[in-house]
């Protein structure tokens, strides 16, 4: 993503807006002519991973742009404050740099990347993985790092 400039960035981004009904619906056709219902829930998301098993979906098939919509729009509609975003912040966070991202679902101010987590799942095809992600941001497990050393 570094080829582009902001502005190219945001027109992207725009774009993607723009067209997300488009991706669910296609996406959500595709799935209900295999009998799974993308009705964008978060029970929903577990059929995600059916769907990219069942049809053996790699990061290069239109697919993956999609399932990270829809999965973005799961999100987005099913927690409060959920909200789009293109992420423009390279210095603290350049593994999303360029992505649309979903911001405001947690409560610690974590960005979710659907295009990530969709690829993860292709990638390592573990069962749950989008669910335990998207919970993981959610309901986040504070570290106690009191019985650390620290720097003196």
């Amino acid at each position: 993503m570094e080829k582009f400039t902001v502005k190219e960035l945001e027109n992207k981004f725009e774009n993607f807006i723009f067209n997300i009904d488009d991706y669910l619906e296609s996406i959500q056709n595709k799935a209900k002519s295999q009998g799974l219902d993308f009705d964008l829930s978060i029970k929903s998301v577990d059929l995600i991973e059916k769907y990219i098993v069942n049809n053996d979906i790699t990061i290069e098939n239109d697919d993956y742009n999609d399932l990270s919509a829809y999965l973005g729009e799961v999100i987005r509609r099913n927690f409060q404050n959920a909200q789009w975003k293109c992420n423009l912040d390279k210095e603290n966070n350049s593994l999303y740099y360029g992505f649309p991202v979903i911001e405001g679902h947690s409560t610690e101010g974590i960005l979710l990347s659907p295009f990530h987590l969709i690829k993860a799942f292709i990638l390592r095809k573990k069962e749950r993985l989008l669910l335990g992600a998207i919970e993981s941001q959610i309901n986040p497990e504070l570290i106690d790092w009191s019985d650390f050393p620290t720097e003196k």
